[in-house]
């Protein structure tokens, strides 16, 4: 995955894959030289993410789209994030397949 331009690594952070440092025209903004622990109670930032992001907004625009065609279907909120858990665990097999 490309890293925006805006993000990228500076000769004055050590280079590992846990380092990002961003700018911003010429700027030292920030760097992080490791991850965060995740919240209490998740496995990762990402298991976080999945729980905890809100599923209104794709349930309404699903509901407001049968409005309109009649061919569209009103997503379920619960199924929206089962949705985002399985691309999860599919993300980690992937990964999981790659390391081997």
């Amino acid at each position: 995955m490309a890293v925006p331009a805006r993000l990228a690594e500076t000769p004055s952070v050590p280079s590992d894959d846990l380092s990002i440092a961003a700018h911003h025209q010429g700027e030292f903004l920030f760097t992080i030289q490791k991850p965060l622990p995740p919240p209490p109670g998740y496995a990762s930032w990402l298991d976080y993410a999945v729980e905890a992001f809100s599923t209104r907004q794709a349930w309404l625009e699903s509901l407001w789209e049968t409005w309109v065609d009649d061919t569209a279907v009103e997503l379920d909120r619960d199924e929206i994030r089962e949705s985002a858990r399985l691309e999860l665990r599919a993300l980690r097999k992937a990964a999981a397949a790659a390391d081997s």
